[in-house]
This record gives C-alpha cells, sequence and structure tokens, in this order.
C-alpha cells in the first residue's frame, strides 16, 4: 500500500528539515533567490528570510538597493536571516565580491524564538553557502554599511579606504600603501629588541681554525701534497691480478 503522494511528499519534507538541523529550508524560492544574489548578472545584492511557523523558513524578500535599505526591512519583533552581497570598496585595489550572513534576532524576540537560533542558525548558513563574515545582531548600528566594510577589511586584510576612483577619475594609492606598511615595520622594529642589522667596516683579522687539541686544521700547500697520495689505478688492478 503506498501513501498518496501529497503525503510523501511532506514526510520528505520534514525527513529534509530534520537533516537540516530541524529548520526547513526546502521553500523554492529561497534557492533562486540565493542564486540571484550570487549571480554577477543580476542587480540583487540581498536575500531575506524569515520564519513561516516555527521550523519552516520561506524567502521574505531580495533586493538591489544599499546596505541600509535592507537593514529597514528587519523587525525588532522577529527573527530573520540575509545573505548580503559587498561588492569592493572606494579603489581599484580590492574589486573583490565578498558575502555576509546575517542572522537578525530582534530586541523583542521571546526566549524561545531566541533558542531556535542556536539550533538552526548553522543549517541556514550551510543554506545561503560561504560567507566570509558572519554577524549576529539585535541593533542595527551594528549592521551599518562602516561597521560591515570594517569586519570584511579585518577578515580579508584589505584596506578599502587607501584608494579612490570618486567621479571615474582613478588614482592609485599603491606608493602610499608601501610607505604606510614601510613605517609601520620601523615602528615595530623600535619596539623590538632586535637591532638593525650593522656591518663590520673594519678588516677582519687573520685566523686558523684549530681543533681542540690547539693544532691548526688548515695545512700549508706543501704539506698538503704530503698527504696526497695519488695512485695509478691500471697499476693496482695488475698487481692484484699478479697476486692472483
Amino acid at each position: 500500500n503506498r501513501r498518496p503522494l501529497g503525503r510523501r511528499r511532506g514526510l520528505a519534507r520534514a525527513k529534509k528539515a530534520r537533516a537540516m538541523g530541524s529548520v526547513d529550508v526546502s521553500d523554492g524560492g529561497i534557492s533562486t533567490a540565493i542564486a540571484s544574489v550570487r549571480d554577477d548578472g543580476t542587480d540583487d545584492m540581498y536575500a531575506i528570510l524569515k520564519y513561516d511557523g516555527k521550523a519552516k523558513l520561506i524567502l521574505q524578500k531580495t533586493g538591489s538597493g544599499s546596505m541600509d535599505e535592507m537593514a529597514g526591512e528587519l523587525d525588532d519583533g522577529e527573527v530573520q536571516y540575509v545573505l548580503l552581497r559587498v561588492e569592493g570598496g572606494r579603489d581599484q585595489e580590492s574589486k573583490a565580491v565578498k558575502f555576509v550572513f546575517i542572522t537578525w534576532v530582534g530586541a523583542s524576540v521571546g526566549g524561545m524564538a531566541k533558542g531556535r537560533v542556536a539550533s538552526h542558525k548553522m543549517a541556514v548558513k550551510d543554506a545561503l553557502g560561504w560567507t566570509v563574515v558572519d554577524i549576529q545582531a539585535d541593533d542595527k548600528d551594528d549592521i551599518s554599511e562602516e561597521v560591515i566594510r570594517e569586519k570584511l577589511k579585518k577578515a580579508s586584510g584589505a584596506n578599502y579606504d587607501l584608494g579612490s576612483n570618486a567621479g571615474g577619475n582613478y588614482e592609485s594609492k599603491a606608493g602610499e600603501i608601501q610607505a604606510a606598511g614601510r613605517n609601520n615595520y620601523q615602528t615595530l622594529e623600535k619596539e623590538s629588541n632586535i637591532g638593525p642589522v650593522v656591518f663590520e667596516t673594519r678588516a677582519l683579522p687573520k685566523e686558523t681554525p684549530i681543533d681542540l687539541g690547539g693544532r691548526p686544521m688548515v695545512a700549508s700547500a706543501t704539506e698538503g701534497k704530503k698527504n696526497t697520495v695519488i695512485r695509478d689505478e691500471v697499476e693496482v688492478a695488475a698487481a692484484k691480478k699478479g697476486e692472483e
């Protein structure tokens, strides 16, 4: 006796939800939104997921606006998850696209809902895919553009503030970056107990190596010849053959 198709599908979704940390992320709109945010050919910059019940997530919205626009979609009374796309900085030395995973737990969210976040969060992250920075916040000041870019800068080692192409006029700051690195090294050198390299400017005395008994370890050319044995391998081979 086979179960009805609808029941089989429901059981399959429930099984997937258990495998994903007891949260259901099977809503088709979620996977489509994730793909769109990660696609260089679309304008989507973020996707927001929200709960439909206690253990199911659905797509709330995708958007192509600013980080402030994204933050405006977050509710103080809800738990929401965001995949955010961040494109470069103000300089052409840093063009790479970065992705950020935001777990928003509104300040008015109850204790039970907050507790579910701990068990659902990693499963949601797996569904959203690789991100450079993960942020959990209940205050929108913690997810401002300035804060997010600073976290990305620290995570990737890129300084987005060292160059500018505002207005389309690009001016490389590579020289300033090198100077900043050099100055930082010199500062650290002064703070350490290791001084700069000092080269000898005087002629060093001629010294002869000696062994533990005080005997010279370097022989003169004449003495060296006395200790050199040169033999004719042909004669040696003939002599051995004669002995046999």
